[in-house]
């Protein structure tokens, strides 16, 4: 290594290396020839795999050296190089030409190449290469090839035949340089900037808190399919064991996941209990969580965290995917991501992310049926502005179904049953009567101007509405009468209604200097309007079911009159103030600030009667953070929550705003040069006001009182890192000792319901690089849960531990790309009960994926 960092690599000698930028002064990596002639192992590889479907690898690919033996790299040769992140392009490249390329590997990061289709030389290919990226490639005397960056325009490349001088001119592209941002594609599996945690683009080893990417590539990679499939490899979220379609169950470090967790693109996505917001992760560049209190940059929100989707964004490079998926109980799906630039002057760029799914569950009778199209148009008339218009539609249709097995009894899966178990594809329901159907619709807009080196400006609007038509039969528990213990009694349900939600966010931002300390201060004020208009009935004298031998066809009717109607409108409006400060260079001080004003009405149409509760709250963050040169960053925070509860109690009344306070000490750590992100944090939660299942669900169906108080400490532990070459890797690890410590109940000193104490998840993916097999790979995963509790109240049983296994096998043929993902490899049994009723969670599940990007 000479002393201006770069590595210079002999002949036959792999090198180390990562795109993403690392704290410290850059490394360096060289891009040279592989090895050569792979059809025939390709060839035999495809054949074996059949209807495989390659994901992209853990990470992007480190450079690799040339073979002993290199072709001319004067001669034309032919290429089909698909379009992708630009480092995986130049590697390829290199290798098919049989070049040494040499750059800082910060230039690369976050950038991408339109790819490489036909004959070329050398310098016409990575004009081509290089083109839109703001890149260069200048030829060295000795042969040898380094990137420059290039901000002004130049003259285009020579033709072909100037490759045989001796010094040859350097090859332009100019454009404006992409490079990794907080709502960006990130290639391979770690990011390293996030907006989520501070509302500013900042490195995530700056943010005094535990947050978590799941980029594209990742989900993409293992073949997910809903939020809760997503989280399954992240620390501090449990995701229910259970089988739902209705709506993405989990919990945050202890505490569920509800209408104040779930965020689209920095924006609230209020639900109610049954007119549940869910997200697409086809149509979603990153899932981010962000653990703990948050409420000084969002408002209303739960204790225990945040899961904000950011949205797919037109790219500024053409982009062309068509993907089809098959897989088990007749899954087919289709879907559609294009988008680039309209017209020559570069202002304005479109994308359109749609897909359709048809497809039957292991339940009886549940089907998971959905329609999805997200439009979005960028305008930016100037580097200092744009203006981004989101929007997307999408209908979701469980069939003759309620989306769940309508609750079957914990006595034959969870308990024993003299009658054996309780097959895992019951319907516990009535299909001629049950029917679930969600149309979700949202449309908004983010602004951006930047007025100078200093000043910048934000706005974000989502006009959002989810409309749910639903109505089951569900079991309400073994009958009593029935001494052989099979008859399931049920009874009717219907729910009826819509939740309409306006959210509004502006920001002003400042980066200036104090003396010697950086400041990044934030001042905005957010507004949000949401509306629930809703419809209840209940029957609790519905015809009971053989749950072992079910016979459908008993009549089923919803009540004349029904047991609610309600309107609830609730407003909030909030006012933040942060300041990111760093000092001496090192030390980085968080400081920030918040008060909400919220009101809430409930008018009860049946009584008539209007209940109303005004609430106002101040809430803060603190957070210390300490930048070490070898990429470590240990930290401090203080963080508090504020979450007004938007469904009313069983009788219509309000309850009282839920409230919390977390104390975090953690590190990330990221090793300088390298595509790593290593995160550690222990942390001390409290949360008053906490709703939990009404125990006397017979009277009170879905009802939920307020307990008291509980409280959560545990340690995380997370790791998503390239270990060598072919070899990636995502680990976390969870502690959680959780506790109910206030409560009316007699349960002081439980565990809350479904929450387990150790929570380990470790997936590896191997893909080769080079030889006959390269653009194979392979992963494997396990999740492991421990035993939990079934509830908190007195009588509860425990469920038992269980541990997942996951694989997927890929294969990239460059524009082609096949892969096979197993979920839930070896069938494990596994549900989850709540009370006397119990789920069955998800059995093995086959995906089979084509995609073709061009």
């Amino acid at each position: 290594m000479g002393q201006d960092g770069r590595i210079r690599i002999d002949t036959g000698t792999p090198a180390r290396g990562s795109a993403g930028e690392g704290r410290g002064r850059p490394s360096r990596r060289s891009l040279s020839d592989g090895t050569r002639a792979r059809a025939l192992g390709r060839a035999c590889a495809a054949s074996a795999l059949l209807a495989a479907v390659a994901a992209p690898a853990l990470v992007p690919a480190p450079a690799v050296a040339a073979e002993a033996v290199a072709p001319a790299p004067a001669a034309r040769r032919t290429y089909d190089i698909p379009a992708g992140p630009l480092e995986a392009t130049l590697n390829r490249f290199g290798r098919e030409a049989g070049i040494l390329l040499s750059f800082p590997t910060r230039m690369a990061a976050g950038l991408r190449s339109r790819g490489l289709s036909g004959s070329y030389g050398v310098q016409e290919a990575l004009s081509r290469l290089l083109e839109g990226t703001g890149l260069a490639a200048v030829a060295q005397a000795d042969g040898s090839y380094t990137l420059i960056e290039q901000p002004q325009p130049a003259p285009a490349a020579k033709p072909a035949a100037a490759e045989r001088e001796t010094t040859l001119p350097p090859v332009r592209a100019t454009a404006t340089v992409q490079r990794e941002t907080a709502t960006g594609h990130v290639s391979g599996y770690v990011a390293k900037r996030s907006a989520t945690g501070i509302k500013t683009d900042t490195p995530i080893i700056e943010i005094p808190q535990s947050i978590s990417v799941i980029t594209a590539d990742e989900l993409e990679a293992r073949a997910v399919g809903n939020a809760k499939e997503a989280v399954g490899y992240t620390a501090g979220v449990t995701p229910s064991a259970s089988f739902d379609l209705r709506e993405d169950l989990m919990t945050f470090r202890g505490f569920p996941f509800d209408w104040a967790s779930f965020y689209l693109d920095g924006l609230a996505m209020p639900s109610t209990t049954y007119a549940i917001s869910t997200g697409e992760p086809y149509g979603m560049e990153r899932i981010e969580i962000l653990r703990g209190p948050s409420s000084m940059l969002y408002g209303q929100n739960s204790a225990g965290g945040i899961l904000d989707m950011v949205s797919k964004r037109p790219p500024d490079l053409p982009l062309r995917e068509l993907q089809v998926q098959l897989g088990s109980h007749g899954r087919r799906q289709l879907g559609l991501d294009v988008g680039g630039p309209l017209g020559a002057g570069g202002e304005w760029s479109y994308r359109l992310t749609g897909l359709v799914r048809r497809s039957d569950t292991e339940v009886d009778f549940v089907e998971d049926n959905r329609i999805y199209l997200a439009p979005a148009l960028t305008w930016k008339p100037s580097a200092a502005t744009s203006l981004t218009l989101l929007a997307n539609a999408m209908d979701d249709d469980l069939g003759h179904s309620g989306g769940t097995a309508a609750f079957l009894p914990a006595s034959g899966i969870a308990l024993p049953n003299p009658n054996g178990r309780i097959a895992r594809n019951t319907y516990g329901g009535e299909p001629g009567f049950d029917f679930y159907k969600k149309k979700q619709r949202s449309v908004g807009y983010e602004f951006q101007h930047r007025f100078d080196d200093t000043w910048q400006f934000t706005q974000t609007l989502r006009w959002r509405k989810v409309e749910v038509d639903y109505q089951t039969a569900y079991g309400l528990g073994l009958s009593p009468a029935d001494p052989a213990q099979r008859t399931l009694d049920r009874g009717a349900f219907g729910s009826f209604g819509s939740t309409e939600a306006l959210a509004l966010d502006t920001r002003l931002q400042a980066a200036w200097r104090a003396g010697a300390t950086e400041h990044t201060s934030l001042l905005g004020v957010d507004y949000r309007r949401t509306k629930l208009d809703e419809v209840r009935y209940f029957d609790f004298n519905a015809p009971g079911i053989d749950i072992f031998a079910p016979v459908y066809g008993a009549p089923f009717a919803l009540p004349a009159t029904p047991d609610t109607d309600q309107a609830i409108a609730m407003r909030q409006l909030g006012f933040y103030a942060q300041d990111q400060m760093k000092f001496a260079g090192r030390w980085l001080l968080t400081l920030g600030t918040r008060w909400d004003t919220a009101r809430q009405e409930t008018e009860d149409r049946l009584t008539p009667a209007v209940a109303s509760l005004s609430e106002d709250k101040l809430t803060g963050r603190v957070g210390l953070t300490y930048l070490l040169d070898n990429g470590a960053a240990p930290y401090a925070s203080i963080a508090t929550s504020f979450t007004p509860t938007l469904d009313p109690n069983f009788y219509g009344s309000p309850f009282k705003a839920r409230t919390g306070r977390q104390y975090e000490v953690g590190v990330k750590y990221q090793p300088p040069g390298s595509n790593s992100l290593y995160t550690a944090a222990v942390f001390d939660l409290t949360q008053r006001n906490v709703l939990t299942a009404d125990p006397d669900q017979i009277n009170h169906p879905f009802g939920q009182v307020q307990t008291g108080e509980y409280r959560s400490r545990g340690l995380e532990l997370e790791a998503r890192t390239q270990l060598t070459r072919s070899l990636g890797m995502i680990g976390a690890y969870t502690y959680l000792d959780a506790e109910v410590t206030r409560s009316n109940d007699g349960n002081v000193g439980n565990t809350p319901k479904g929450i387990p104490r150790h929570t380990v998840s470790l997936w590896l993916e191997y893909r080769a690089r080079q030889g006959s097999l390269s653009g194979l790979g392979a992963g494997l995963g396990v999740r492991y849960v421990d035993e939990r509790p079934s509830a908190d109240t007195p009588g509860f049983y425990m469920l038992p531990a269980f541990a997942v296994l996951d694989a997927a096998l890929s294969y990239d043929l460059g524009a082609w790309r096949f892969a096979l993902n197993v979920a839930n490899l070896t069938d494990k049994v596994i549900y989850d009960c709540w009370y006397e009723r119990c789920w069955y969670g998800p059995g093995r599940s086959v995906r089979a994926t084509a995609t073709i990007r061009w």
